[in-house]
């Protein structure tokens, strides 16, 4: 447990109004139980790799910064619940000063026979009793029951302007019996959420209404609250059916933690195991967010366990790949020997001894392992230029050889010319079948001066690319197509098998960091709430499949490369 979250709750609560970091505190507790889960896990498999006498039983013990925490959280409940007690206080207070008012609303209607000063007093009071704060929840009914009674026997006993007030009673009578419509609609209506806010709103404006006449009062008011209590059973059905599957989705959901917590346990020790352990932790993930929702309290505490578990596992692989460093570090040390011995021997004219030599070299090379992947393109270009140097020079000590390639290129360059003039005749078969034909004949052309390698292939994939553009094809299977080109261009080099191992190390390399995108964006999906969260997750969406797509296309052309 940190001491970052106990030092986070201590600056909170010096917050003087304690409500205001209600928010604030259960966020830092869900991480305070996640963090338990984890160091919970953490002591039960050290525990676990302990000898214990038979029959003993794994106790966890909370870090000093939880008990510490627990300390402050005691304190913050204490205030809380006094907070609730002064609330509490001041609205006995406000219900006996409403009664006193409506006490004295009462003696107004037996005794006052002036009417308009009656009608002054009575708005006096009624305004005061609206000013006065909330009262007890427990009382609110009965307190509106009285006021209504009190002020209907104010408008039904006392004269006050009479044509004023029949005036009211048809007012509110039409405005009654609109709603009683308004309730009869909701029984048409499926959309439950929609029809419990209406039924909430309905109830509250019937209240406002003022009297209506008193020979219907209780037929409307029968005639109302009996529609409405239809709607009520529909809502309480609904929701009754929710909280059913609520236990089953709870079960689920602890089953998904068993399974995450056999993972963890798991001693892995190599690159594979972690990449299969990795995608069935994902999936677990994307398993859990497609079960609904468990009982409140219930469903918080298993997402924190099974959230802190998550963390756990993920920690754990990144010490097993800090410990390969190591092994990247003694990689290192030996291809930089092995980048010596060839740059001592790049300018040795003994052409045979010395191209076994570096044939030997080459296959040390290849056992020696991987560097770290910032070092190994830099050590990789710098053994591959000792012993280009070497190869080059071998190449060059034959006689013609600068002719035969500058003939090849007049012969590559001719034919991109008859590549670029190439037109799609827009039957697929064909025009793939020419474009291959392209293809054949590049690689049957030799190889072209060193200086113009760049170029004159950069020309020829900007060619053929063109027209595999142009094709009546998907991206993907365009993409794959134009690449069977360059795995053959790849084949007929003369280290084609270097070329091709380290064309297919690049795609691999390619495809973990594409999964660990998809990785980082699936978490970041179940952190998002509130308002903007639905458009955040159909962005992270939409780069998800992107991401697999190109994921997808890099395999295609994988499979390509081992059939090569």
């Amino acid at each position: 447990m940190t001491t970052e979250l106990v030092q986070k709750l201590e600056v909170l609560l010096q917050t003087d109004d304690i409500t205001s970091i209600k928010t604030e505190v259960r966020d830092l507790m869900a991480n305070v139980k996640a963090e338990t889960a984890k160091d919970r896990q953490i002591q039960l498999e050290k525990w676990q790799g302990e000898e214990h006498e038979e029959g003993a039983e794994f106790n966890y013990v909370a870090s000093p910064e939880k008990e510490k925490l627990d300390e402050l959280m005691d304190g913050y409940r204490a205030r809380v619940k006094e907070h609730g007690q002064q609330i509490a206080e001041e609205q006995r207070a406000n219900l006996k000063a409403k009664n006193d008012l409506l006490t004295q609303l009462q003696t107004l209607i037996k005794e006052e026979e002036n009417v308009g000063k009656a009608f002054a007093e009575f708005k006096e009071i009624d305004e005061k009793i609206i000013a006065v704060g909330d009262i007890p929840g427990d009382q609110y009914k009965d307190f509106q029951e009285r006021h209504t009674l009190l002020k209907n026997d104010f408008y039904y006993n006392i004269n006050i302007y009479k044509e004023l007030q029949e005036n009211d009673l048809k007012i509110n009578l039409k405005k009654k019996e609109d709603l009683i419509v308004l309730a009869k609609e909701l029984l048409k209506m499926d959309d439950v959420k929609e029809i419990d806010l209406l039924v909430r709103s309905y109830q509250k404006q019937w209240s406002d209404i003022g009297p209506s006449p008193r020979e219907n009062w209780k037929e409307l008011g029968d005639e109302f609250f009996g529609v409405l209590r239809e709607s009520i059973q529909k809502i309480q059905a609904h929701y009754d059916g929710i909280r059913s599957t609520y236990e089953a989705n709870l079960t689920a959901k602890r089953e998904l933690v068993e399974k995450l917590r056999q993972t963890v346990s798991l001693e892995i020790s190599n690159h594979g195991t972690w990449t299969k352990k990795t995608e069935e932790v994902i999936q677990l993930q994307k398993d859990w967010k497609t079960i609904g929702f468990a009982p409140k309290k219930e469903n918080e505490e298993v997402w924190q366990e099974f959230r802190g578990l998550c963390d756990l596992f993920f920690e754990k692989k990144n010490k097993f790949y800090d410990s390969k460093k190591t092994e990247q570090k003694a990689s290192s040390a030996t291809k930089k020997a092995l980048i010596e011995k060839a740059e001592a021997l790049k300018e040795n004219a003994d052409w045979k001894a010395t191209t076994e030599t570096f044939l030997k070299l080459q296959k040390d090379w290849k056992a020696a392992g991987t560097a770290a992947p910032g070092e190994e393109r830099k050590l990789w270009e710098r053994f591959r230029a000792a012993c280009d140097t070497f190869f080059n020079a071998k190449k060059a000590n034959f006689a013609g050889m600068d002719e035969r390639q500058k003939e090849n290129k007049t012969a590559k360059l001719a034919l991109i010319e008859e590549i670029k003039a190439f037109e799609l005749g827009g039957n697929q078969g064909e025009d793939l079948k020419s474009l291959k034909a392209f293809q054949a004949k590049w690689n049957e052309i030799g190889y072209v001066p060193k200086q113009d390698i760049k170029s004159v292939n950069e020309a020829y994939y900007a060619a053929i690319d063109g027209k595999y553009d142009n094709l009546k094809m998907g991206r993907r299977e365009k993409s794959v197509e134009a690449y069977k080109g360059r795995i053959e261009s790849l084949k007929n080099n003369d280290n084609a098998g270097r070329d091709l191992s380290r064309e297919k190390r690049l795609l691999r390399d390619k495809i973990d960091r594409l999964k660990q995108d998809v990785l980082k964006f699936e978490t970041n999906m179940s952190i998002f709430t509130g308002p903007g969260a639905e458009s955040l997750k159909k962005d992270i969406e939409k780069k998800i499949r992107a991401s697999q797509g190109e994921i997808d296309e890099i395999k295609a052309k994988l499979k390509l490369l081992n059939d090569a």
